[in-house]
C-alpha cells in the first residue's frame, strides 16, 4: 500500500504542473483552484470557516493577510486536488488487486475518466476562465486519461514484478527499487520543466490587475452577476472613494451580512480570497503611505 500512494503522488504532482503551465500559457483552468472556489461560492459555511481560521492564524502568528491568504490558498487546493488524486488512485489499485490482472490502457483510460469527472465539473460551475468550455473539457480529460494510463502501467509493473521476483529481483528486468528510482526521476523531470516554463510565461501578475482592473470593465460587469449576487458589493480603491474616475481600483468584493465575513476578488481567474469583516480586508490592501478605501456599488 505505501509503493502504491508513493506512486500516485508521483503520478500527480507532474500532472500539477502541467496543468498549471497550461494556465499560466492559455488560460486553461488550474483545478486545485476550482476545487479551493467551489465551497466558496456555494456558501459551505465550513470550508469558509477554515479558511477564515487559517489565514487569520498566519496573520497572528506574525505575518501579513494580503500574503498569508494566498499561502492558505495553495496549500488548501493542492491539498485537495492530492486528497482526490490519492483516492481514485487507492480506489484503482484496490481493484486491481482484488481482480488479480495486470492493468491495460483500456483500465488506466478507465480510471482517467472517473478522475477527470469532478474536475470538469468544478471547472463548469466555478471556473474563471474565458476559453470555451468544451476546450477545457479536452484539456481535462487527455490529461486525466494520460494520468490514468501512467498510473494502470506502473501498477503493472509492480504486480508484474510481485508475480515473478525471485530474490528481489525481476527475472524480466529492473527491480522495484530501481523502476521507482527510474519513475520518480521521471516525474521530477517533469515537474521541474512545467514549473520552470510557468515561471517564465507572463502569465495574469497580481499586482498589475491590482493597478489597471477598471470599474466598468465587462470583467467587472460578468463578477458582479455571478459571484456576488444580490449581496451588497464594493470596490477596495486608493486615491479616493468619490467616483470611479479618481479612485485606483485594486479588487473588488461582496459583504455577506448574515455570515460574518467578505469575499474579495482581484480579477481574471484569480482565486477568491476570504476576510473576516471588512476592516481586516481593507487593513490587507492598505500601505504605509495610503490607506485603502471603499467604493460602495449598491446602496
Amino acid at each position: 500500500m505505501g509503493t502504491a500512494i508513493l506512486i500516485i503522488f508521483l503520478a500527480t504532482i507532474p500532472l500539477l504542473g502541467i496543468m498549471y503551465l497550461g494556465y499560466q500559457l492559455l488560460g486553461l483552468p488550474f483545478i486545485p483552484f476550482e476545487f479551493f472556489n467551489w465551497p466558496i461560492r456555494a456558501g459551505v459555511g465550513p470550508w469558509i470557516a477554515l479558511v477564515d481560521t487559517l489565514t487569520s492564524a498566519g496573520a497572528a502568528a506574525g505575518g501579513n493577510i494580503s500574503q498569508s491568504a494566498p499561502v492558505v490558498q495553495w496549500v488548501l487546493a493542492i491539498g485537495l486536488f492530492l486528497l482526490l488524486a490519492l483516492a481514485v488512485g487507492l480506489a484503482f489499485y484496490a481493484f486491481v488487486a482484488r481482480r488479480g490482472r495486470i492493468p491495460d490502457l483500456i483500465d488506466g483510460l478507465a480510471i482517467g475518466a472517473i478522475f477527470a469527472a469532478p474536475m470538469i465539473f468544478a471547472t463548469l460551475t466555478s471556473s474563471g476562465s474565458t476559453l470555451p468550455a468544451w476546450l477545457q473539457i479536452i484539456w481535462l480529460v487527455a490529461l486525466a486519461c494520460v494520468w490514468g494510463v501512467v498510473l494502470s502501467y506502473a501498477f503493472g509493473r509492480l504486480f508484474a514484478q510481485d508475480q515473478e521476483t525471485v530474490d528481489g529481483v525481476s527475472e524480466g528486468g529492473i527491480g522495484r527499487r530501481q523502476f521507482l528510482l527510474q519513475f520518480g526521476a521521471g516525474a521530477a523531470a517533469i515537474t521541474a520543466m512545467s514549473a520552470a516554463g510557468a515561471a517564465l510565461a507572463p502569465g495574469n501578475d497580481t499586482a498589475q490587475l491590482q493597478r489597471t482592473l477598471p470599474m466598468i470593465s465587462p470583467d467587472f460587469k460578468i463578477a458582479q452577476r455571478e459571484l456576488f449576487g444580490s449581496f451588497r458589493r464594493f470596490a477596495i480603491v486608493r486615491g479616493g472613494a468619490n467616483s470611479a474616475d479618481e479612485s485606483n481600483v485594486l479588487a473588488l468584493g461582496a459583504e455577506y451580512p448574515d455570515r460574518n465575513y467578505v469575499s474579495i476578488w482581484l480579477g481574471g481567474r484569480s482565486p477568491i480570497v476570504i476576510y473576516e469583516n471588512l476592516g481586516t480586508a481593507l487593513a490587507a490592501y492598505s500601505t504605509e503611505d495610503q490607506n485603502a478605501g471603499v467604493f460602495w456599488l449598491d446602496s
